[in-house]
């Protein structure tokens, strides 16, 4: 029987036109993926990445092996199709046409390889009456999040080549209501807008369409910072001048904009406005090249060579492309790098990743997972959702960027190791690599291309002294020559001879070249061989004697700054100008003039990595120890004095306000790179008290939104130092910030051990008031982990500690908590009674939120022990202070509380719509075991509102993300949704099983469900 399969809308199959039972929600998830590769093999840990991403559960590939093997009997049926393992992967051998996919896109590729317009309209009209929703509707993964984007892309792309074919067919006046309707849905893509600006023409509206022109230059230039593409600027002429072949639909052309960006932009903002959120087209189209090199010379060849990589293969998707430029130091390989990936960044409208892997600086080379986590950030991954480890996030990063047309650029690597978990898992990128060493391993294993690069030809090499210095070249042309091979012909030596020649312009050339040689026999640089790296080295020698004494001391010092970049008041505090900072930018003047030093933009300055290693070198032949190491001091001070004053301003605690917390956050976030280079470094090299310090700073910020696998290396960084120092108070404060990283994560038994270790410190230390809070906070791990009695037993001993303190806050939490164990445990009567007792301290402190918490508790007991209608009151009082205080974390927990109470007040709809804005708040900041728990309840309010299928969709979802990080209460609570939502169907009672023996196993009665009313 023929089989039919469709991923855009629900996951569905047929065979002989009735439909097929495909499982839950993780195993459509791997029938996904194999129909949107069909034909083609997976491999098992593409598989495993695709389904679950970062998020794989320990018995993952078991649990992919029992999926594929319910599949091959649900498809078993079906004529020509097989799921079979082959060498390189599981291959499902359906034809390619019959999913609706690979269809749409054939259709898609005839109709614009058609010439009369009236066929492609009808071609275009089919492939796009395929769509029967969102592609894999109710599934989400990272892998098919991204898939789901890129195929909304093409479904839009689709749209527009069909607007183009109407518009010729002169149909614009039937076009023009949607195309209206379409610009305020996507006010940025310029293709759109031209669409509609010809309509609008020709249905005799120019000053309408005039309007709509200057309605999308204004959005880009808010929004974009950008202008109109010139295809729409002389769309918008033509317009004004009353073209009249813009009448002629026969003759006409299609409005076109050579600009993917903008539509890849749109898409991604459109998403973001369904969440909520305001758009933030940069940050999901990232564009991080550097700036395009200036008066770049030559190496025609070799970006011939790399043109020729991007010719369009044959068949389906290519397999993924990677370009290799090596080549000693200094001889141009970032400098080419960086002028082709502008040339090409037109062939790469999904955005361009860049990252200065630093593979050569024995100090501070970017890690693997330093890298990642820049990539994850700059394709739109909230600093709490990026995974812990390196190869977490290298199938976070993946999934992120399959189907994407990107182009990656890996600067100065060092080895196979440091690049190949930032490589892209699909043949829709391209990644140019740059590196001093010919790295075999990525042409044998990946099949990289290759391209050495050479000296520059001497006619090149003078060729860029004539773009640097002017007719001189011309007026000495051996002079020039000599200079061009005193330098090794590397442009890098090149660009800094030249500015010293620029700046002595009365010099002939021939004396410099004299000078730049006397430098050479004096320094005894070359060997036999003339090692060109030995040259520059010459050359840098030459340039830096040429300095003022002062500007050589910046430049030697700058050389032991640990951060890739350095603002220009940091580099006043390293170099320690009294507080002038107008005499440090003069002398990173000097020093840029020289070529010695980059410019960039905000004030800030970097180094080539050969001249930070040179001016380092320096620093330790010229600069006795104590001045390197009061050079640092003053620079770490200013680092700590700038992120304390930061934190101040942000969390005031009371303390008016003395700055503006927008730039607060600005200055953390710019400077964050540099925060945790010199945690590390000062670790490694002695600056232990700045370690602790500046990590016990930026805790509560990182921790409270930032990136949660940077928190955790700050802070291990912190560990470490502060047990060198001996410190064990300090030791015991970072191992507890660590332990609540850890549990954010999810790696609870991390947190559990790292736990256990501060509070031996604090016994030993007598600090009771911390000893409690440890022992909640491992009371709480044994929560998560189902250990309810040993739960218990922690909360009895804080709330031990905080009775002989005399603490009623620490009393009043730990009383909530023994509480919730209670009530998990079925103890109704005993929960309501320390609910009581907690709430009584709260009055009496005057803790709103928290009284506001506890009559929620309250109210959602059984027995109903607080009025709800008084609770929501309070809660809603709580929601807006949080709300003003930008507390998402709290502002989530607020919701689900609101949730639970106008449930029981049978306000299903605003129940609702409180949980699903706790879950975009939740996934944002990364709280993966209460966002399980709030998709159960969704489900459970939606199965009371009647919408049982949509509630099985929840407590699906709800399943999946609780067997992946281990909280088997919410498994069994997603069990028994879906038994619930299924109690019509012979799969009721499995999932019902399932949930009476997870929660005996727990020894914990059945979960409450939603009581309306």
């Amino acid at each position: 029987m023929a089989a039919e399969f469709g991923v855009l809308g629900v996951v569905e199959a047929r065979i002989g036109g009735e439909p097929v039972d495909l499982g839950h929600a993780r195993q459509r998830c791997v029938l996904s993926v194999l129909l949107v590769e069909a034909g083609r093999p997976v491999t098992v840990d593409q598989l495993m990445d695709r389904v679950w991403g970062d998020r794989a559960p320990q018995r993952a590939a078991g649990a992919l092996y029992s999926y594929l093997s319910r599949l091959r009997r649900a498809v078993a049926g079906a004529g020509g199709v097989e799921i079979r393992r082959e060498p390189g992967g599981y291959l499902l051998t359906a034809d390619p046409q019959s999913v609706d996919l690979h269809r749409f896109r054939r259709l898609m590729t005839e109709a614009r390889a058609t010439r009369p317009d009236r066929v492609a309209a009808d071609l275009i009209g089919q492939a796009l009456g395929l769509w029967r929703g969102d592609p894999f509707a109710g599934l989400e993964t990272p892998w098919l999040d991204a898939m789901r984007r890129t195929l909304l892309g093409e479904r839009f792309a689709a749209e527009l080549d069909g607007t183009d074919v109407l518009l010729r067919l002169g149909r614009h006046g039937e076009l023009l209501p949607g195309l209206t309707a379409a610009v305020a849905e996507h006010p940025l893509d310029e293709r759109l807008a031209g669409q509609a600006m010809l309509a609008l023409y020709r249905c005799g509206r120019q000053a309408d369409a005039d309007e709509q022109y200057r309605r999308i230059r204004h959005r880009l230039a808010d929004e974009l910072g950008s202008d109109p593409g010139p295809a729409l600027r002389r769309l918008h002429e033509r317009i004004l001048v009353a073209d009249p072949e813009l009448f002629a639909p026969a003759g006409d052309e299609p409005i076109t904009v050579p600009s993917g960006e903008s539509r890849a932009a749109e898409n991604r903002a459109t998403e973001n406005r369904a969440a909520g959120e305001t758009p933030q087209a940069a940050t999901t189209v990232p564009t991080q090249l550097p700036a395009d090199v200036r008066a770049f010379t030559g190496r025609t060849g070799e970006m011939a060579a790399l043109d020729r990589l991007l010719a369009p293969p044959g068949g389906g998707e290519p397999p993924l492309t990677v370009a290799l430029l090596s080549g000693t130091a200094g001889v141009g390989k970032s400098a080419l790098a960086v002028r082709w990936a502008h040339h090409v960044r037109h062939a790469f409208p999904d955005g361009q990743l860049y990252v200065n892997l630093r593979g050569y600086d024995a100090e501070q080379p970017v890690t693997v997972a330093d890298a990642l986590a820049g990539f994850l950030t700059a394709l739109g991954v909230r600093g709490p959702e990026i995974p812990p480890g390196t190869d977490e996030r290298a199938g976070r990063y993946r999934s992120e960027i399959t189907g994407r047309r990107m182009l990656v650029l890996l600067d100065n690597a060092s080895s196979v190791e440091q690049v190949r978990p930032l490589l892209p898992g699909t043949g829709s990128c391209l990644v140019l690599i740059t590196s001093r060493d010919s790295l075999p391993g990525m042409v044998a294993v990946h099949g990289a291309e290759r391209v050495n690069l050479d000296l520059l030809p001497l006619p090149d090499a003078v060729g860029l002294l004539r773009k640097l210095i002017g007719v001189r070249v011309d007026t000495e042309p051996q002079a020039a020559a000599d200079l061009a091979a005193a330098c090794a012909r590397l442009p890098l030596a090149l660009r800094i001879a030249a500015e010293l020649a620029a700046e002595r312009a009365d010099v002939p050339l021939a004396d410099l070249v004299a000078e730049l040689g006397d430098h050479q026999v004096r320094l005894d640089l070359l060997d036999a061989g003339g090692d060109p790296r030995a040259e520059v080295r010459a050359v840098f020698s030459w340039s830096y004697q040429n300095l003022s004494a002062d500007a050589a001391r910046a430049f030697r010092l700058l050389g032991l700054d640990p951060g890739e970049t350095a603002h220009v008041d940091a580099v006043a505090a390293l170099i320690d100008t009294g507080g002038r900072t107008g005499e440090a930018r003069r002398l990173l003047g000097v020093l840029t003039r020289a070529s010695l030093v980059q410019a960039g933009p905000g004030g800030r300055y970097g180094m080539h990595d050969l001249l930070r290693a040179y001016a380092a070198e320096l620093a330790t032949r010229h600069d006795a120890e104590p001045d390197r190491r009061a050079a640092l001091t003053r620079l770490f001070d200013h680092y700590l004095s700038g992120a304390s004053a930061a934190m101040a301003t942000l969390y005031p605690d009371g303390v008016p306000v003395a700055g503006d917390p927008d730039a607060a956050r600005a200055w953390i976030e710019v400077e964050r790179p540099n925060l945790a280079a010199v945690c590390a470094y000062g670790a490694a090299h002695g600056f232990y008290r700045h370690t602790v310090a500046l990590a016990e700073t930026l805790f509560r910020y990182l921790d409270a939104g930032g990136p949660v696998a940077e928190a955790a290396a700050v802070t291990t960084s912190a560990v470490s130092a502060a047990r060198a120092l001996g410190d064990r108070d300090a030791q015991a404060r970072a191992l507890s910030n660590l332990g609540r990283l850890h549990r954010r994560q999810g790696r609870l038994h991390e947190a559990a051990a790292t736990y256990r270790q501060a509070l031996a410190l604090y016994t030993d230390l007598g600090e009771p008031a911390a000893e409690g809070l440890v022992l909640r906070n491992l009371g709480s791990v044994d929560w998560r982990l189902g250990d309810y009695r040993r739960a218990a037993e922690h909360y009895r001993r804080a709330w031990t500690v905080y009775e002989r303190l005399g603490d009623d806050a620490g009393q009043a939490d730990a009383l909530v908590r023994l509480g919730l164990v209670d009530a998990r445990l079925g103890d109704q009567t005993q929960a309501a009674q320390r609910f009581a007792s907690a709430l009584d301290l709260y009055v009496t402190l005057g803790d709103r939120f928290s009284e506001a918490y506890v009559l929620s508790l309250l109210a959602r007991l059984p027995q109903r022990a607080a009025p709800p209608d008084r609770a929501a009151g309070r809660l809603e009082q709580s929601l807006a202070a949080v709300r003003s205080a930008g507390d998402r974390t709290a502002e989530a927990y607020a919701l689900t509380d609101l949730a639970g109470i106008d449930a029981r007040r049978g306000r299903l709809a605003e129940a609702a719509g409180h949980l699903r804005r706790a879950l975009v708040l939740l996934r944002r900041i990364g709280d993966r075991a209460s966002e399980a728990e709030a998709l159960n309840d969704l489900g459970q309010v939606l199965l009371a509102a009647g919408e049982a299928a949509e509630a099985r969709a929840q407590h699906d979802q709800a399943l999946a993300l609780a067997e992946e990080i281990g909280d088997r209460y919410e498994q069994a609570r997603a069990h028994d949704g879906m038994a619930a939502a299924l109690r019509d169907t012979g799969d009721a009672g499995t999932h019902l099983d399932q949930a009476r023996r997870i929660f005996a196993e727990l020894e914990v009665p059945a979960a409450p469900v939603v009581s309306v009313g």
